[in-house]
């Protein structure tokens, strides 16, 4: 029995504003906070941006989970960035502290479905206070076949809820490439990449229910594949071929 979560007061709105390239050949994910950004890119590692400057911080030579890299996930309570790799749903944990970067396994996500599948593309830290199994756990999005959002209690990755999407959203997003929890209200906002738009959800009872839709206004080759915020304000996406961080203004009102 999923335990239903409170409905957000405020209503998100998503304003897009500026974009900039990013000197990587594609940016598959993002994990960011203010002052510092990670981005995932699918065969080089994850890399940092930091007072202006990019560099690889954690190379696909450290792991095999680095080579697939489709999801991150920043964790400031544990100090931690998640990582996620579509095929085999590998999760590992590297801490954002120290001078040696370390990679720690956790687990892996099974895929939903008895048939052979796209895998997960997103991820996203959910904290006690928001998730409706009241553990901190991991969100992860099914890109399709089936469309799923998944939450998976840490620290074992134990699944403890898959949500589908509702007719709506299936209409509104063709499929699912990452995912973020707002900080404020905690409604969970799903991207997709086929169709360049934000969904913004929350969960009623046993269900998500689809509150708003944001289109992405991206040029001819750019998609859209992940997107986390950086402030309660301000949200990043990020885009493949070419690599860009797109910046949204975030504002709320009563509902």
């Amino acid at each position: 029995m999923v335990r239903a979560t409170s409905r957000p007061k405020q209503a998100l709105h998503l304003r897009q504003g500026r974009s900039r390239p990013l000197a990587m050949r594609g940016a598959s994910a993002v994990a960011a906070m203010p002052g510092t950004m990670y981005f995932a890119e699918d065969d080089d590692g994850i890399y940092r941006e930091r007072r202006g400057r990019l560099t690889l911080w954690a190379g696909a030579s450290m792991h095999t989970a680095l080579r697939d890299l489709e999801g991150l996930a920043m964790d400031s309570e544990a100090r931690c960035v998640w990582a996620l790799a579509e095929e085999t749903g590998q999760v590992v944990c590297l801490a954002t502290g120290g001078r040696r970067r370390t990679v720690k396994p956790v687990g892996r996500l099974d895929r939903p479905g008895g048939r052979k599948n796209k895998g997960y593309e997103g991820l996203a830290y959910l904290p006690r206070t928001h998730s409706p199994n009241r553990r901190n756990s991991l969100l992860a999005a099914h890109e399709g076949n089936p469309r799923r959002v998944g939450v998976f209690a840490l620290p074992d990755l134990s699944q403890t809820h898959e949500f589908k999407l509702p007719r709506d959203a299936k209409e509104a997003l063709a499929d699912l490439a990452d995912l973020t929890v707002d900080p404020v209200t905690g409604a969970w906002l799903l991207l997709s990449e086929e169709s360049r738009r934000i969904g913004v959800f929350v969960v009623e009872q046993d269900r998500l229910q689809l509150e708003s839709l944001t289109d992405i206004r991206v040029d001819d080759g750019e998609r859209p594949e992940g997107l986390d915020f950086v402030t309660p304000s301000r949200l990043v996406v990020v885009t493949e071929g070419p690599a860009r961080a797109i910046d949204f203004r975030v504002t709320r009102s009563r509902g």
